[in-house]
């Protein structure tokens, strides 16, 4: 009799410790599960590297990096449309893209790169102030969002403001100081604004 007993008094401490340990790693899982597009966690970390490194390598991997998890979505339904837009966009059926993105911004308001991608096919019809309002939109959401500066510095550059172009230039380098590529376009307008004085 005290051998059974020992067996369940045994055996109930272990019954509450699994338990314990369920809930210790269920709570684990849920906190630690990131969230996707531009507010995972992960991008703070990449940009401060970013910020940081010298290496033109290593820039241009964590820039992927970047772009990854930008690119990522929970809703079956926002990546559907998301994937179809850029499809739409690869064999330059812009018309067909917008309709896509505008699904998806209207399945997922929050998600910063449908309104990027809904720019760049605005951009690509020429159709600049409806691509420079998602470009705004875009960086509400992220305001790190080098993609977006991008586009709006060549939406300047065709505009022929220059100036303007400039200082998006500058609020890149500051998101990646050590960019020759960035630097390069930054010399390009400044030869061009030196050329048209």
């Amino acid at each position: 009799m005290k051998k059974k007993e020992a067996y369940l008094k045994d055996h109930s401490s272990l019954k509450v410790m699994y338990k314990i340990l369920s809930i210790v790693v269920f709570l684990f899982i849920t906190t630690t599960t990131v969230s996707a597009d531009q507010n995972d966690p992960r991008l703070n970390n990449l940009f401060k590297k970013l910020n940081q490194t010298e290496n033109q390598e290593e820039i241009r991997d964590l820039i992927a990096n970047i772009w990854d998890i930008w690119y990522e979505v929970d809703d079956p339904k926002a990546v559907e449309y998301f994937e179809k837009g850029i499809q739409a966009i690869r064999i330059r059926n812009y018309p067909l893209a917008i309709r896509f993105f505008n699904n998806l911004i209207e399945e997922d308001p929050n998600f910063a790169e449908g309104w990027n991608k809904r720019a760049t096919a605005y951009f690509m019809m020429g159709d600049f102030d409806k691509s420079m309002l998602d470009i705004v939109k875009t960086l509400e959401l992220e305001p790190r969002h080098f993609g977006a500066l991008d586009g709006m510095s060549l939406i300047f550059i065709h505009q022929g403001q220059f100036q303007e172009a400039l200082k998006v230039y500058d609020k890149m380098l500051e998101l990646f100081p050590f960019s020759i590529r960035t630097q390069e376009k930054k010399d390009e307008i400044l030869s061009i604004i030196s050329q048209s004085t």
